[in-house]
């Protein structure tokens, strides 16, 4: 995901921390490019018969996205003005990306409510992402997280407490739940209920809406996610959140998401449409492909009754790993931002 490996690393939130040895043989990465190769989507039509029940939309549709004005982005265009086509990195700056938080934060309660205090003092609402599950990306460039189910639930707890009761978004584990193939079949119950619980600690916060990760299209089955899903607690959360990180259209996203829906009872979901724009969607190239694009711009005004919002949840102008000439991950990668926004057409 974007988490790096080596042994001192920037995270997402532009803290170092140390990255953990991990004996897993298998990463979450490998599962996805094996998936991918096969150049097989995995989607089935979904069956006319079987509507799909719509569910009312949550009230945080109703506010406007959060924009950290001082994020690294609109940092660099500042910092940097006679920087060539530094103007895209500006205007990148200027969209809702969500932060992430993990085990690279001293102080978790401080720095979720340091974000949420923001958001609701203007007005807006802001896309938190929880990424701290044990062997978190079972061993690959993201690899860490909490050392047991029982640390990462006290995090949990710790995380919610600095949400109050505000609104906030909180799309939680990517990759855990469609990864899981990669621990034993005893670890990945654990895994579900650990995930179980924590969205019942997050929902005790009046206003917070909690979206379980859910993968991409190219990685598992409709049947096999929304499975997955039910035993995580779904019927608990808002919803799932689709292609973080990743690079499916939209479309094949709606497609799959449908899906997925029609097997949850209805849930909605929201999509990662930071790299959405380009055609690498089952090319098995999962870091820095250059073939990619920014897709569209975070908002939550979808044609969809079951999509709820576009999002910019992978952080665009941060690196995937040392891979196609990129930093480590979590790493700005300014050069290659801006091939994505050129690609996109800005």
């Amino acid at each position: 995901m974007i988490a790096p490996s080596s042994s001192s690393d920037i995270e997402p939130g532009g803290k170092t921390t140390p990255a953990s040895s991990s004996a897993m043989k298998v990463d979450a990465a490998t599962v996805k490019k094996a998936a991918s190769a096969a150049g097989a989507t995995k989607i089935t039509a979904v069956q006319a018969s079987a509507p799909i029940p719509v569910i009312t939309r949550p009230a945080w549709l109703n506010s406007p996205l959060y924009v950290d004005p001082s994020n690294r982005a609109t940092a660099y265009a500042s910092a940097n003005p006679g920087v060539a086509s530094v103007s895209l990195i500006a205007k990148m700056g200027q969209q809702s990306v969500a932060t992430w938080f993990g085990d690279w934060d001293n102080n978790i309660t401080a720095s979720v409510n340091s974000v949420v205090s923001a958001a609701n003092a203007s007005g807006t609402v802001p896309v938190l992402v929880f990424y701290n599950i044990p062997d978190r990306d079972c061993g690959g460039y993201s690899a860490s997280g909490s050392s047991s189910y029982t640390t990462y639930l006290q995090w949990v707890t710790q995380a919610a407490a600095g949400i109050a009761n505000r609104n906030a978004v909180v799309i939680l584990e990517p990759d855990a739940v469609a990864g899981a193939d990669c621990l034993p079949s005893n670890s990945q119950s654990d895994r579900y209920q650990a995930i179980s619980q924590a969205v019942g600690i997050i929902k005790a916060q009046a206003n917070a809406y909690v979206y379980i990760d859910a993968g991409n299209p190219t990685w598992q089955t409709p049947a096999t996610i929304a499975s997955r899903l039910k035993a995580s607690n779904i019927a608990g959360a808002d919803g799932f959140s689709l292609d973080v990180s990743y690079f499916s259209s939209i479309s094949l996203n709606i497609s799959y998401g449908e899906q997925i829906s029609n097997l949850v009872g209805g849930k909605h979901y929201v999509i990662d449409s930071s790299r959405s724009g380009g055609n690498t969607a089952i090319s098995g190239v999962l870091y820095n492909p250059p073939g990619a694009a920014l897709g569209p711009v975070p908002t939550t005004h979808t044609t969809n009754a079951h999509n709820d919002a576009l999002l910019w949840i992978k952080i665009p102008w941060e690196s995937d790993a040392p891979v196609n000439g990129g930093p480590d991950a979590g790493v700005p990668y300014w050069n290659y931002a801006i091939q994505l926004a050129q690609n996109a057409g800005w």
